[in-house]
This record gives C-alpha cells, sequence and structure tokens, in this order.
C-alpha cells in the first residue's frame, strides 16, 4: 500500500513520561507525606502582596496587628522581635506599619480533581488560586540577629521597606567582639550566609540566639504558628486586589492583583499549614531525580528557600522549592515540557552554590486521586478529635525542655498503637529510638507489649541503635514481652535466625518449634513474615497465601526438595518483591502471569477450533478476504499517526464511526463471513494487513482516553448503568448497543487472528469464560455471585476485584485483616455515593460487619455498577464465537492469545530470521547476494543486543505490534519480509538504489510487514541508523 503504516524517524524523541502516579508514604527522603492541612486565623486585610505572580516567587507583607489574635501567636511575635525580623511597610488602611515579610511560590489555579477538593474543604463553584507560603527562615535569621547584635549593637531591628525588598548586604562579626569560638569553629571573620546557618548543629544555633529559652515558649501545635515556622498553603481568589487609600478618602479601589507593583490586600479564602498524618489527603509520587539544569533555572528565579522541619533537615536535605503545576522546565536540548501536572515539591541536599555530586536532588509529585482509605478514614482538614491522628512538624532547634516533652508524646503514641505517628517523631529525633520511659521501657519493649508486626518500624529502631537485648527496671528483654509472631519477627529484623537461602535445613529447624519434623501453617507463615520482614498487612499476606497452598504444612523435603518450596520462592515474583521493597504488595497492578506448559496446550486447542471455524466460512490463514466477505469502505486514517493523540483518536473515532454503523446490524453469522476493509485514499487489497490496521484502529478510539469506557488502574471497563447514552463521532449511540458491538468486535478479532492491544480489564475475560462455562449448563444465564462465604471465597473474591482494580482490593484486604474499631467507624455500606443495601449511609462498619461489607463492595463493583454493559458485551462475543468454542480454556485465554507473548526472547528473533532469511529477503533475485545477506544479519544482530524495550520497539517498527503471537512467528500475517534497497548491476554485482543513499535512514512499513533499508557499509553503521530510527518513530499511519 502506497505510504501507508509507513514509520519513519523523527529528530528527537518525543514521548512523554505516562507513568500513573501513586502515593508512597515511605519515610523521608524515600517518601513524603501523606500531610493533612489545619485552617489557621488568617483573614482577608492580614496581608498584602507584591508581586505575586504565575512564574516568580512572590512576597507577602503580614501584618503585626494580625499576631495578636491568639496568645500562641503574641509569643511568635516576640520570638519575631528578638530575631528582628520586622519590615517597614505600607498599612492596608494608609500610613506605615511593620510586617512580616514571606516568601510566596508561584501562583496557580487549584487544578486537583473534585473529590480531592471537596476533601480539602476548598469550593467547586469559584475559581481559586493557590501558592505555597515558605516560613521564616528562624535559624538563619537567628544567626543574622545574634551577629548583628554584637558587630551594630545599638543599630534598631525594623528596617525602612524598599520597592525591592532587598535586606541590605551579609553582616560580618569579628571574633574580638565576642567569642564565638565553639560556635564557628575558630574562624575569626565569619560572612552571614544562608550555608552558615546549615554548619551550625541545632545546639549551637541556640547558643546565639538572644534569651535562649524562650523558643520553648512556641506553641508548634497552634496552626499560626506552624504555617510561619513551617511553612503552609495559601488560596485566594484571583483578579483584582484591594487597596485602601487611607481613611479620609473613604473608599477601597481595585488594581491588578499579578504582578502588582504595589502591595495590594490579598483577597484570601484560606490559609493552612501542614501536618503529618497517615490519613492525609495531600499524598505525593515516590521520589524522582532532580536535574541540575532546573536547578540552574530555578536559583536564578530566587526560587528555593531555606528548610526549618527538622523532620527534612536530619535527612540531608537544605532547601526547599514548591513546584506550581505544569510548571515548563527544559530538557537537555532546551526544549520545554511541563514536569508535574498538579505541582510537588523538589528538595536540594547541598548549599545552592554547591552541585548535586551524591544525585539526592528529588522532587516529589502531588498525586490527584489520593488513596482515600489509607490509613482510615482521610484527613482533609484536621480539627477536634483528628487532631491526635496527626503531628506538627518539628523545628530544627528544639530546646531539651521540648525535647522531653516529644519523648513523653512519642511512648504515648507507641503505646496506642499509632505506629506511622512514631515513625514520623524517629526520624525527627533518632535518638528516641535508644531512650527509656516508664519503669526503663524503650520502645523496642513497648512494640513488644503491643505486639506491634511491622518490620519497617522494627529496621527502624535497629538502624538508630536499639537493642534487641536491652533491660526494663525488671530485667525483661523485649522479646520476653512479646509473643511468638513479634519475636519471629525481632529475630529476624536482629539476624538471630539462619538464613533461609542460606541455610535451609538450620531455617527449619529453627522454625519447627514443635520439633515434629513438619512447619505446621502457623509456624511457617510467622517463618515466611519474618525472613520478609513483613510489615502487619504483609504478615496477613503471607498467611493468606500458607493456608491456600500449605494448609497442611511442609516437611523438610517440600521445602528444600526438588520442585519444593525453597525453589518456588526463588522464582516467584511476589515474594522477590517483598524481599527487594520489605512491605509485598497485597494485589499487583496490570502483570501478566507467566503461562504454563498446560495452559499453552488449552490455548492452542482454543487456536484450532477456531480455525476449523473460520475454513468454515472460507478463511485460509494467509490467502486474502473470501469472495463473500463484505466489503468495509473506511475513512482514511490519520496522517500524523500518534505525533497528535487527539488528532489520532478523532480520526480513529471516525473510523469507528462508520464501522459501527455499517455492522451495527448485522447478525453473528455476518461477522464469521467477515469483512474486506478498504481505507479511502490507500491502495492495495486486504490480505491480512489493511484488517490488522483496522483494528489497531478501533481499538485506539475505544480505549484512547476515557470518553466510551472508564479507566480504571488494570485497564478500561464499562460506564456504570446509569450512563445510557455515549457520543461517538458526534453522534450519540445506546451504550448499551455499543458495548455488544464491542464483544463482536474483540471476537472478530480474534477471530482472524489479530494480536490487539486491548486495554479491557482483565475481570471482564475472566467474566466471559465463565460466563461461557454457565451458558454450558443452561441458556438463560445471568450474572450471579459465586463466591462461596469461606476464607478461600474471600480470596478469590478480591483476587478478582484485583483484576479490575488492584488499588481498591488492596484497600478493602486492609478493611477485613487490619483496621480496628477506631478506623472503622469512619466507613459506611456505601460505595461511590451508592448504598450497598438499604439505610447503608447511616450504618457504620464494625467489627462484626467489616466482612459483609467487603463482600458487599466487591460484587458492586464488579457486578452490579456496571451490569448492564458487561452483560451486552459477552452476548455480543457469543454473538461472533460461540461459547461451546472455550470449554476446557483457562480464564483469561483469550485476552493472552489477543496480547501475544509479553517479551522478545532470542529464541523469538532466532525464529524471525529463520523465517525471514533467505526466503523472506528482497529483491528475491538478491537474496543469496553476501552484502544483503550481512546487512540482513547486521539487523537480527542489533536486535539481539537490544534490550527488551528496543526488541518490542522494532516488531512495532515493523509489524505494527510489539508482541510475537501465542502461536509462535509462523503465525504472523502476512509473512515478514526485508527488503535492503539495492538492485542489480553487471553480472554478479549490485548497487544502491539512487533514492535510498546509505545515510537514509531505515523505514516500517506495518501493513505489509515490511522493513525497508538501506545497503550499510559496516554493522556500526547499519546499528546505528537502525536504533535512531527505531527509537524514535511515532506509532500510527503515515508518519514523517
Amino acid at each position: 500500500a502506497k505510504n501507508f503504516c509507513k514509520k519513519v524517524a523523527i529528530p528527537w524523541p518525543t514521548r512523554a513520561e505516562s507513568t500513573d502516579l501513586v502515593p508512597c508514604t515511605g519515610p523521608f527522603p524515600d517518601g513524603l507525606g501523606p500531610l493533612t492541612v489545619r485552617n489557621t486565623r488568617l483573614q482577608t486585610g492580614d496581608i498584602l502582596a507584591l508581586g505575586l505572580n504565575k512564574e516568580r516567587d512572590g512576597t507577602l507583607l503580614l501584618s503585626r496587628s494580625a499576631l495578636q489574635r491568639s496568645p500562641a501567636l503574641r509569643s511568635m511575635e516576640a520570638w519575631l522581635d528578638r530575631l528582628g525580623a520586622w519590615t517597614r511597610s505600607p498599612r492596608a488602611s494608609g500610613g506605615y506599619g511593620q510586617s512580616l515579610e514571606l516568601k510566596v511560590s508561584p501562583s496557580h489555579v487549584v487544578n486537583l480533581p473534585a473529590a480531592t477538593c471537596t476533601a480539602l474543604g476548598l469550593p467547586l463553584d469559584d475559581e481559586v488560586h493557590f501558592a505555597w507560603v515558605y516560613p521564616v527562615p528562624f535559624h538563619q535569621r537567628a544567626v543574622e540577629a545574634a551577629l548583628a547584635a554584637v558587630s551594630k549593637p545599638d543599630a534598631g531591628f525594623v528596617s525602612a521597606w524598599e520597592p525591592d525588598l532587598s535586606r541590605g548586604l551579609p553582616v560580618k562579626a569579628r571574633k574580638e567582639m565576642v567569642d564565638f569560638s565553639d560556635v564557628t569553629h575558630g574562624k575569626t571573620d565569619v560572612e552571614v550566609t544562608p550555608g552558615l546557618a546549615y554548619s551550625l548543629s541545632p545546639d549551637e544555633i541556640s547558643k546565639l540566639i538572644p534569651g535562649g529559652s524562650w523558643l520553648d515558649e512556641l506553641d508548634l501545635e497552634d496552626a499560626d504558628v506552624s504555617l510561619l515556622t513551617v511553612g503552609g498553603y495559601i488560596y485566594f481568589r484571583p483578579g483584582l486586589g484591594l487597596v485602601e487609600r487611607s481613611p479620609s478618602k473613604g473608599r477601597r479601589s481595585k488594581m491588578p492583583l499579578m504582578g502588582a507593583a504595589r502591595p495590594v490586600v490579598l483577597d484570601i479564602l484560606c490559609a493552612r499549614s501542614i501536618r503529618f498524618a497517615p490519613s492525609g489527603v495531600l499524598q505525593f509520587s515516590a521520589p524522582r531525580r532532580w536535574h541540575q539544569v532546573w536547578t540552574e533555572r530555578l536559583v536564578q528565579q530566587g526560587r528555593f528557600q531555606p528548610i526549618t522541619a527538622r523532620k527534612w533537615l536530619m535527612a540531608g536535605a537544605r532547601y526547599i522549592c514548591w513546584l506550581r503545576p505544569d510548571e515548563p522546565l527544559p530538557d537537555f536540548n532546551g526544549r520545554e515540557h511541563p514536569l508535574a501536572r498538579h505541582g510537588g515539591f523538589v528538595f536540594l541536599f547541598h548549599n545552592l552554590d554547591e552541585n548535586d555530586h551524591d544525585s539526592r536532588d528529588c522532587y516529589f509529585q502531588l498525586v490527584p486521586t489520593p488513596d482515600l482509605a489509607r490509613g482510615g478514614r482521610s484527613s482533609g482538614i484536621v480539627d477536634g478529635e483528628r487532631l491526635s491522628s496527626s503531628l506538627p512538624f518539628s523545628l530544627a532547634v528544639t530546646l531539651p525542655a521540648s525535647q522531653d516533652r516529644q519523648q513523653e508524646k512519642i511512648f504515648q503514641l507507641a503505646r496506642r498503637g499509632r505506629w506511622s505517628l512514631v515513625r514520623h517523631l524517629l526520624a525527627e529525633f533518632p535518638y528516641f529510638a535508644t531512650a527509656t520511659g516508664d519503669h526503663g521501657a524503650t520502645l523496642l519493649h513497648v512494640c513488644a507489649e503491643r505486639g506491634m508486626l511491622d518490620a519497617e518500624l522494627l529496621t527502624q529502631l535497629k538502624d538508630l541503635g536499639a537493642r534487641y537485648d536491652a533491660l526494663d527496671e525488671k530485667g525483661r528483654t523485649p522479646e520476653a514481652l512479646g509473643k511468638a509472631a513479634f519475636k519471629a519477627l525481632a529475630r529476624s529484623v536482629w539476624q538471630v535466625s539462619p538464613d533461609l537461602f542460606a541455610d535451609p535445613e538450620g531455617w527449619f529447624q529453627f522454625w519447627d518449634r514443635n520439633h515434629n519434623g513438619l512447619l505446621e501453617p502457623e509456624e511457617l507463615g510467622d517463618a515466611l513474615s519474618s525472613t520478609y520482614r513483613c510489615d502487619a498487612i504483609g504478615t496477613q499476606w503471607v498467611k493468606s497465601y500458607v493456608n491456600i497452598n500449605h494448609r497442611k504444612g511442609i516437611s523438610r523435603a517440600e521445602l528444600i526438595g526438588a520442585g519444593g518450596l525453597l525453589q518456588a520462592l526463588q522464582v516467584s515474583e511476589e515474594f522477590t518483591s517483598l524481599r527487594e521493597q520489605k512491605r509485598p504488595p497485597l494485589f499487583l497492578g496490570s502483570r501478566r502471569s507467566t503461562l504454563s506448559q498446560e495452559t499453552h496446550v488449552q490455548i492452542q486447542k482454543l487456536e484450532a477450533r477456531v480455525e476449523r471455524l473460520r475454513n468454515e466460512h472460507g478463511w485460509v490463514t494467509g490467502k486474502p478476504a473470501p469472495r463473500d466477505a463484505m466489503p468495509l469502505p473506511l475513512p482514511e486514517p490519520s496522517p500524523e499517526g500518534s505525533a497528535d493523540p487527539e488528532v489520532r483518536i478523532r480520526y480513529a473515532r471516525g473510523i469507528l464511526g462508520f464501522s459501527f454503523e455499517q455492522t451495527r446490524g448485522l447478525p453473528g453469522r455476518s461477522w464469521q463471513t467477515g469483512f474486506r476493509v478498504d481505507f479511502a485514499g490507500q491502495e492495495g487489497l486486504d490480505d491480512g494487513g489493511l484488517t490488522k490496521a483496522w483494528v489497531n484502529e478501533i481499538a485506539s478510539a475505544l480505549w484512547g482516553d476515557g470518553a466510551l469506557f472508564d479507566t480504571k488502574p488494570q485497564g478500561s471497563f464499562f460506564k456504570p448503568d446509569d450512563v445510557e447514552t455515549l457520543e461517538l463521532d458526534g453522534v450519540p449511540v445506546n451504550s448499551a448497543e455499543l458495548y455488544r458491538w464491542t464483544g463482536r468486535f474483540v471476537a472478530y478479532t480474534l477471530y482472524q487472528r489479530c494480536l490487539l492491544d486491548c486495554r479491557l480489564c482483565a475481570w471482564v475475560f475472566r467474566m466471559l469464560q465463565r460466563a461461557a462455562a454457565e451458558r454450558s449448563k443452561r441458556p438463560a444465564w445471568q450474572l450471579v455471585p459465586d463466591w462461596p462465604a469461606t476464607p478461600e471465597g474471600e480470596d478469590a473474591m478480591l483476587d478478582d476485584l484485583a483484576s479490575l482494580d488492584h488499588t481498591v482490593a488492596s484497600n478493602l484486604w486492609r478493611v477485613r485483616h487490619e483496621l480496628g474499631e477506631d478506623d472503622l467507624r469512619w466507613l459506611d455500606f456505601t460505595c461511590t455515593g451508592e448504598e450497598l443495601r438499604p439505610g447503608g449511609a447511616e450504618e457504620t462498619v464494625t467489627e462484626d460487619s467489616k466482612a459483609i461489607y467487603v463482600r458487599l463492595f466487591c460484587e458492586h463493583v464488579l457486578r452490579k455498577r456496571s451490569q448492564i454493559g458487561l452483560q451486552a458485551f459477552l452476548d455480543g462475543f457469543f454473538e461472533v464465537l460461540p461459547a461451546g468454542l472455550l470449554a476446557g480454556v483457562p480464564e483469561e485465554a483469550v485476552l493472552s492469545l489477543l496480547a501475544g507473548h509479553s517479551e522478545v526472547s532470542d529464541q523469538q528473533l532466532k525464529e524471525l530470521e529463520d523465517l525471514v532469511v533467505p526466503n523472506g529477503l528482497v529483491p528475491t533475485k538478491l537474496k543469496d547476494h553476501p552484502l544483503v545477506r550481512q546487512a540482513a544479519g547486521w539487523l537480527f544482530r542489533t536486535a539481539r543486543e537490544g534490550s527488551g524495550a528496543f526488541r518490542a520497539r522494532l516488531l512495532e517498527f515493523w509489524l505494527g505490534v510489539n508482541r510475537i503471537p501465542l502461536a509462535g512467528v509462523g503465525s504472523i500475517r502476512p509473512r515478514p519480509r526485508l527488503q535492503i534497497m539495492v538492485q542489480p548491476a553487471g553480472a554478479d554485482g549490485l548497487k544502491r538504489i539512487s533514492s535510498w543513499p546509505k545515510d537514509r535512514l531505515p523505514e516500517g512499513h506495518t501493513c505489509g510487514n515490511e522493513f525497508w533499508m538501506a545497503l550499510p557499509d559496516s554493522f556500526e553503521e547499519a546499528s546505528g541508523r537502525i536504533r535512531l530510527a527505531v527509537e524514535n518513530f511515532e506509532a500510527g499511519f503515515a508518519l514523517r
């Protein structure tokens, strides 16, 4: 086909990273948060904004009068007096007064989903802007104030306000004025810079602060104090700010707020401080690498501010910056790309004039849709009783009295089982790991008494110096106070037991407490969860694994022998992940398990049945469509491919609309007779390539965005039953009718032996197989629950839910196995706003009812919410492929056939090379020429030396799909061809085609499964051009 399915390289890659954001709650700097917020007392009139804009940091001037509203703020005012932190600035009502300068990030409109905004208490019916307010850099100001007091004892604290808000030149002090030798490490001339404060310890900074102990009077539990000392968010209405001229004029005028050269009153909705909370709604992604080129950009803009929070400082962080939503930053080629869709925090672990030599600089993206079941009911704004479920951030300078209060608090939290909050305080005060409380007990003693089974916390205690053999006043060790499960976990963390893989016999003997030569289920569960250092959730996961797979326990031979548990653990992805992450995933994300030989045999039987059905209707593999196949004229595909995804989907939707209208009324037998695809403006007959292209376009149209299907973590799923109409290419269609057509289309794809990027979640195909089995029993089949009310049935039910949404399945596992009464009381019998049973909105989940809550929730999500769409899809599929064809086939076998092999192996590349060389070489007259054979060999050598990702891209470039069919390379149709662009010259020679010089990049023509390449002079030349073309093409039609 002319210019059809052509793939060529573009100068630079344009693919953007598209990793789904999921919350990461590990300790900083491996995670950040979760955070919750608390309202402050600030209001409109308290703050003047200067230079507030969307590109650079601005400045807020907080009126001194705002610090008169509470005792905590008045203590803060005295603290700021000692630091000389006040600035002389205009009053809102005229004249001049004292204000506090606060740096603020570039502002941006709130772009979070409605549910997250609701959790944060933000209005949905009004445009709201926000910015991050940086704290007063108190430890730097403390050094400045102390040294300034020595060098200029008569100087006042209040400076004249200037338009550029300059604070003047650095202050210097000399040793002879006062003895700072124990603080400045013997230096006689000290320049006050941010780096100086970071070079001093908290105790050294405390010595420089006038008055010393008054720091203890600060109430960090107070939201206003926390905002000024740690930071927080400010939400305001955009547009025109208010300026009050003077009381005599009796009126207020308006001026532009953004970029204003004069101070204007900020129209505040709310100002909020942050707190650490295990169930906080502000959740962040795992840390991502921050590059030096971005640091240089933001340093030039003055965006980085000193960190004051002790937790972050203790981890080595020095500067922080709020990255505004969709902030563009340059790549290494100077092109701008948005980095964080909803904003995030950047942390630098060095001074601003230094480079990131240790590659520790990172940023955390705000997760737009947080895990709202994490740690119980999500915490948006904390007040009242929820205050006890969160903690404020401590400051870098913490005096002994405050440290004593924090030590009492950490023991109280441990006795109440608030382990996430315990970890938070340990990060701020690591020496609490070895501190003793009442009766000489350490934190490890309290963990033992509480039966704490969190390997992560125990490892943190161990790393901070906690002793496993520490004695309390009664001479008891933590092990003596703990139960068997705690002992097992603690022994493993402190490496008391033998290593399973280094000494399996010793490990077996160690855990065989009954000495009966059998690890019974309870022993095996304790042993495995201890070996893999599981937390409480992981322990439940392991015990479930043991109860399902080793209900009778295992003997030494069953552990160590051939094919035993030890070998299974070494190849198990779940247990490998468990060991590496120290926290096992309850249910994994999208991942297809390796197919067993028995499963392969069953799938081959299914393929043979489908092939017989095809033959009955005149279809022969490798031959054009039969004469009685229905012509299917379609509009031309996108000329730009996926270089512009919106254009691609728009063209694909047009193809889907034409296809739907022409085939919606056809019975299943007509689909078996099949279609001859004909795209407008394209030359050629459909010998399988055009059908393959049609299948890919329809897949893009159906699942390219969320317009026709809902997007779930495990793939696409049907819209809820109350969505009765969808819009297809501008035309309203009945949703059930479209889903029935989709079932026919998926069946037809399988019928035509096409690979399909089918994004429907695995749950659909599990139901497909179960529906086929049920139809063989009774014709009047309908969706009915089939999970027995047993532990095994519960496991199967959650596993089914995980094939649709593994995050929800994991959360429900936590509800079933981890959450206690204190956390359950925040849940009711509803799901997505619908009652799971009559009166559910008023019914609280309890310890006794959580099992039925989990079951009802699963049934609602899997069966009831989208029952009409699921039923219509299944009916449509069976109209084309009878249910009997799926008899005896494993679940998800259809999905496996559609998806093909997940990886391209060396053996498959060898089979592809044998298929192409020599019979697939073009020109056929030159297929045996040494130079042609050599060029072909260089292509496959490049493929073998490439990574798995490169091999998949090569197949997509060549064949239009990035996978090999389950039936193997030999089933690919049309048969792949490799064309070396040469022509005969002389008796035995050849020459390059003039339009294909050696520096021309290869091209892929996927409708004919053809790979075109110029004749290279060397392997290096061939490999370099193949890689450049394959790694930089864009999928789709006719890309240039």
